[in-house]
C-alpha cells in the first residue's frame, strides 16, 4: 500500500510532472490563550497548482492521499526569506463532487508503529503499509482503542471537508504529541514539537465546495490525541468538526501490514535508503501513448508483424476490458507516430493475452478465451470458450498470465479476500491459489503447484522455468519470488484445503521485504542481453518503477539478491516485455484505494531503449563461503577503497508466515563485516560478515559517497539477499549409510584418489561425511569426486580435494538415491555387494538397493 507522494508538483496528462509556481507566504502562529480573550493564529497561502499542456490547463485533483512535501519546501523557503503576506486562502483547486471518486461519511485515520521514540514531525520512507487503516466519524480521539497503540507511533488523517459558504474559517488542532494541518495542500497549523494535549488555531480562506484535509502526528509516550475543532465564519465558538461536512474514499480495501515503520534520516537520498526516482542512465524513455489513449495495461504480448496487442483491465467487477492493436511501438518512434485499433472489448478483467498460430487469446477472470475474426477486418466475432477453471465471483479471483509452450498456456489463480485484505474463508470456489496448465487442443486443466494468494506476475526464468511473483498477505509477510515446480506449496493455506496444501513448504527464491524494494511486484521477465544477461526483472504496481533480481543456485535451488533498476515512469508497473527492437515495454495501471502508484497516472505505456550509456551499479551479488561477493559494472575508486568495510552496513531477519495479513521483521540483527578485499580489477568487493544465519534475508548498504573510478556515484546503493542456505558450510554431518554400512574413507587416507568404500559403521572421521549448501559432500576435509569428470557406468568415485566443479556435486533424490547432475548418473555400490571394502562408483541411475542411501 503507498504513503505519500512527493506533492510539489503539478502533474501533467502525460504523467510528467512540474514544480508549482508560488507567491510569498506567511507564517505565524503561538498556542492559542484559550479563555484569554483571543488566540494567535498560522496562515498561508498559493495560487493553484496547474499545468498547461497541449493548450489546456488542468487542475491538480487532489486524492484523499496527500502529499506533505509541499507545505514543508513552501514553509523552509518562507523562513528563509522572511517574507510575509496577509493569511491566506486555499488553493482553489477543483474539488467539485464531480471531481471526487465516491466518498462516504467520515475520516480516514492510519497509524503507523515506529517503535523508537521520535522528538518531532518525520518524513515516512515512501510507500509503507499501515499498521491501522480504518473509517472513523469524526477527528475526536484520545485513547489506545482509537489509535491502536499507546506510544512511539505516528498518525495520519485524511479527509475532504465540504465547506458549505464561502469565508475565512478558524480551525483549532489540540494534540499530543506534535502535528501539522494542510488544508489543499496548504500549511494551516504548525504545532510540532514534544507538548501535551495544547491546542492551537489557524485561519484559512476558504471558498464553498469540497477541500481536501491531512492532519500528520506523532505520539512519543503518556497521554495521545489528535482533535480538530472549527469556527465556521458566523460561529461565535468552536466545535469539533461534524460528521456531516467530513467524507473520506469510498470502497476502497484498507490493507493493513504488522511490523516497525520507518522515518527518513539524514543521509537518505533516491537510491540510497530511498526509492529511486529517476529514469536509470542505461536507458532512453519513451512515450507511446497517442493523444487520448489512456490504457489501463493488463497484458502484453507480441505479433509476428511487428505489432504489440495490448490488454486494458476495465476496472473492478466490470465487463468493460478491451484488447487493442498497435502500430508503430518499435524503433524511433513517439506517440505521434503511434496508432492504435481496437479488436476485443466486453473482457471480464482480463490479465493475460497470448498470440499463439494466428490467433489471440486472452485470460478472463473466469475463462481462457480464443478471439476470432471472421471477416477478415481483425475486429473479434465471436469469443470462443477454451477453458474455464473455479470461479467464486469474487473481485479478488483473477487469472494472471500468460505464457505458452509446446500445447499448453500456463496461468496463476488467486484466491479470494476480503475487502481489508484477509483470506476469505471458506473460499467461494476451490482450488485457488495455483499455477494450472491448459490444454490448447482441449481446453483440459492440470494443476502444476499451490499456495499463492496474489500471483499477479508468471514469466520464464533460467532454464526456462517458470518463476511466479506473489504478494503480501495472509500467509505472507512480505511478497516474494517463486519458482513453480510440478506439485510445490508456497504456504498460502485456504479452506478447503487446496491440491498441495499437504506438501512440504517450498522456500522463496527471493523475499522481496514489503515497501523497501516491492509492494504489489508484477511480472517476471528475463532479460538475455546487456551488463544484467541472464538476470530477472519484474514491476510493481504500487511501489512502482522496476527492480532486478540476481538468481544463483545453491544445493540445487535458487536463490538471490534484489535491487533497485529504474523508477521515472508515467504510472505503476503492471507488465513488461522486451520486444523485437530489444527495447523493453512497459504497461500499467492504478485505481483507488491501494492498488497504483501514489502520484502517477492510472494508464500508461511507456517503452525503455538502451542508450549505450554505462552507469555504475551493483552487477550482481554472490553467496560466499562466510559472505557475499558484490560485483559492480565499472571498477571502484581509490577514495572508495579506502576504509571499504566500514562503508558497508549489514543487517539480516526472516519472516514468519502466519494466517494474519503481513507479518514483521522476526530476529533482526545488525552484523559488522570483517573485511572487504577489493579483486584486481576493482570491479568485485568480498565481504567477510561473521554471523551470517541460513534462512535469512541480508541487507546490505553501501552509502553514498561511493564511486567508481571515473567519479560516478553508484545508482543504487543497496542489496537484498535471501540466504535460504549458506554455501560452503555444512548443512548436514553424520553417517551416510548403504546396505546397512557406511560410506568410509579408505584407512582415513586423505590422499587425493583415495577410494571410496562401504565399511561396517564405526562412527571414525573416516565416516563423518558433511552435505555441503554447495551439494558438496565432504569428508576429512576433501570432497566425494568423479574420477577425471567421468560420466560413464562405472567410473570411480574417490576422495579429492575439493574445488567447486561439476563432479563433486551431489543431490538428494525423494527416492534415495544421490545424483551427480552433471553426469545424470547415481553413486551406486559395485555390484550391489555389502562386505566391508566395496568400493563406490558411478552408475545408471535405477531402483537398486545399492544406489539408496541414509542421509545425516
Amino acid at each position: 500500500m503507498d504513503e505519500f507522494g512527493e506533492s510539489p508538483y503539478c502533474v501533467r496528462r502525460d504523467g510528467t510532472r512540474s514544480h508549482a509556481s508560488r507567491t510569498p507566504l506567511s507564517v505565524s502562529g503561538a498556542t492559542a490563550r484559550t479563555g484569554s480573550g483571543g488566540s494567535s493564529h498560522s496562515s498561508i497561502c498559493a495560487p493553484p497548482c496547474r499545468e498547461r499542456t497541449g493548450g489546456h490547463v488542468y487542475p491538480r485533483l487532489l486524492s484523499g492521499r496527500l502529499g506533505r512535501r509541499l507545505a514543508t519546501t513552501v514553509i523552509t523557503s518562507l523562513l528563509a526569506l522572511g517574507l510575509s503576506a496577509p493569511a491566506g486562502s486555499a488553493a482553489p483547486t477543483d474539488r467539485s463532487a464531480d471531481a471526487l471518486p465516491p466518498q462516504e461519511p467520515g475520516v480516514t485515520l492510519r497509524v503507523f508503529d515506529m517503535q523508537v521514540p521520535l522528538e518531532k514531525l518525520c518524513e515516512l520512507k515512501p510507500g509503507q503499509t499501515p499498521n491501522v487503516d480504518k473509517l472513523m466519524p469524526v477527528i475526536d480521539w484520545s485513547s489506545d482503542a482509537d489509535f491502536g497503540f499507546s506510544a512511539n507511533f505516528v498518525s495520519q488523517t485524511i479527509a475532504n471537508l465540504n465547506v458549505p459558504t464561502a469565508g475565512t474559517y478558524t480551525f483549532r488542532l489540540t494534540t499530543d504529541d506534535g502535528s501539522r494541518l494542510l488544508v489543499d495542500d496548504q500549511l494551516v497549523i504548525s504545532h510540532d514539537g514534544l507538548h501535551g494535549a495544547d491546542p492551537k488555531d489557524g485561519n484559512v480562506v476558504l471558498t464553498a465546495g469540497y477541500h481536501s484535509i491531512r492532519i500528520d502526528h506523532f505520539e512519543k509516550d503518556g497521554g495521545q490525541q489528535v482533535t480538530l475543532a472549527w469556527k465556521p465564519p458566523s460561529a461565535t465558538a468552536f466545535t469539533v468538526v461534524p460528521n456531516s461536512v467530513l467524507s473520506t474514499d469510498a470502497d476502497v480495501v484498507r490493507v493493513t501490514a504488522p511490523g516497525r515503520k520507518e522515518c527518513e534520516l539524514a543521509g537518505d537520498s533516491p537510491g540510497d535508503g530511498l526509492p529511486l526516482t529517476g529514469v536509470h542512465p542505461n536507458y532512453t524513455l519513451t512515450n507511446l501513448r497517442p493523444s487520448g489513449f489512456e490504457p489501463q495495461v493488463s497484458a502484453m504480448d507480441w505479433l509476428p508483424d511487428g505489432r504489440l496487442a495490448v490488454a486494458t483491465w476495465g476496472g473492478s467487477e466490470n465487463t468493460t476490458g478491451e484488447v487493442y492493436l498497435l502500430s508503430n511501438v518499435t524503433g524511433n518512434t513517439g506517440p505521434d507516430k503511434v496508432t492504435y485499433k481496437k479488436v476485443a472489448s466486453g473482457l471480464k478483467e482480463p490479465m493475460g493475452i497470448k498470440y499463439v498460430d494466428g490467433k489471440l487469446y486472452v485470460s478472463q477472470k473466469h475463462e481462457l478465451t480464443e478471439l476470432n475474426d471472421t471477416n477478415g477486418d481483425e475486429v473479434t466475432d465471436t469469443y470462443r470458450r477454451v477453458a474455464t477453471w473455479p470461479y467464486g465471483g469474487n473481485f479478488h479471483e483473477f487469472a494472471f498470465g500468460l505464457l505458452y509452450k509446446d500445447g499448453f498456456f500456463y496461468l496463476n489463480l488467486s484466491v479470494s479476500i476480503n475487502y481489508g485484505g484477509a483470506t476469505t474463508n471458506p473460499q467461494p470456489a476451490p482450488n485457488r491459489g495455483t499455477t494450472i496448465k491448459v490444454n490448447k487442443a482441449t481446453g483440459a486443466v492440470s494443476y502444476i503447484a499451490g499456495g499463492l494468494r496474489t500471483p499477479n506476475g508468471i514469466g520464464w526464468g533460467p532454464e526456462g522455468d517458470i518463476f511466479v511473483t506473489d504478494n503480501q498477505g495472509g500467509w505472507l509477510p512480505s511478497s516474494k519470488l517463486v519458482q513453480v515446480k510440478q506439485d510445490r506449496f508456497f504456504n498460502h493455506y485456504t479452506n478447503p484445503a487446496g491440491p498441495f496444501d499437504s506438501k512440504n513448504v517450498t522456500k522463496p527464491v527471493l523475499w522481496l521485504p514489503q515497501n523497501e524494494i516491492a509492494n504489489s511486484p508484477s511480472t517476471p521477465l528475463q532479460l538475455n542481453d546487456g551488463p544484467f544477461a541472464g538476470q530477472m526483472l519484474f514491476g510493481d504496481v504500487t511501489y512502482g518503477g522496476i527492480q532486478r533480481g540476481y538468481l544463483e543456485k545453491v544445493n540445487d535451488e535458487y536463490q538471490g539478491a534484489v535491487f533497485r533498476l529504474t523508477q521515472g515512469l508515467e504510472v505503476g508497473v503492471n507488465r513488461i516485455s522486451v520486444g523485437p527492437d530489444g527495447a523493453l515495454y512497459i504497461g500499467g495501471l492504478g485505481a483507488d484505494g491501494n492498488w497504483g502508484q501514489e502520484g502517477k497516472l492510472k494508464f500508461g505505456l511507456q517503452k525503455l531503449t538502451p542508450s549505450g550509456t554505462s552507469a555504475f551499479d551493483i552487477r550482481q551479488m554472490r553467496a560466499v563461503n562466510g559472505g557475499f561477493a558484490l560485483e559492480y559494472t565499472q571498477p571502484i575508486s581509490n577514495e572508495t577503497a579506502a576504509g571499504l568495510a566500514a562503508r558497508y552496513k549489514v543487517k539480516q531477519w526472516r519472516y514468519v508466515p502466519r494466517v494474519d495479513y503481513g507479518g514483521p521483521k522476526v530476529d533482526e540483527e545488525t552484523l559488522t563485516v570483517q573485511s572487504a578485499t577489493v579483486s584486481s580489477d576493482r570491479k568485485t568487493v568480498t565481504l567477510a560478515i561473521p554471523g551470517l544465519k541460513p534462512n535469512r534475508v541480508v541487507h546490505v548498504r553501501s552509502a553514498r559517497p561511493f564511486s567508481s573510478a571515473d567519479g560516478k556515484q553508484l545508482w543504487s546503493t543497496e542489496a537484498w539477499y535471501t540466504l535460504n542456505q549458506l554455501p560452503g558450510t555444512p548443512s548436514r554431518t553424520g553417517e551416510v549409510k548403504g546396505l546397512s554400512k557406511c560410506l568410509d574413507v579408505d584407512n582415513a587416507n586423505t590422499a587425493d584418489g583415495t577410494k571410496v568404500q562401504l565399511w561396517t559403521c564405526n562412527s571414525t572421521a573416516a565416516q563423518e561425511w558433511s552435505l555441503l549448501g554447495t551439494g558438496a559432500v565432504r569428508a576429512l576435509g576433501k570432497c566425494l569426486d568423479i574420477a577425471n569428470s567421468g560420466t560413464t557406468d562405472g567410473t570411480k568415485v574417490q576422495l579429492y580435494t575439493c574445488n567447486g566443479t561439476a563432479a563433486q556435486v551431489w543431490q538428494p533424490q525423494t527416492n534415495g538415491t544421490l545424483r551427480n547432475p552433471q553426469s545424470g548418473k547415481c553413486l551406486d555400490v559395485t555390484g550391489g555387494a555389502s562386505a566391508d571394502g566395496t568400493a563406490v562408483h558411478l552408475w545408471t541411475c535405477g531402483s537398486q538397493q545399492s544406489q539408496k542411501w541414509v542421509l545425516p
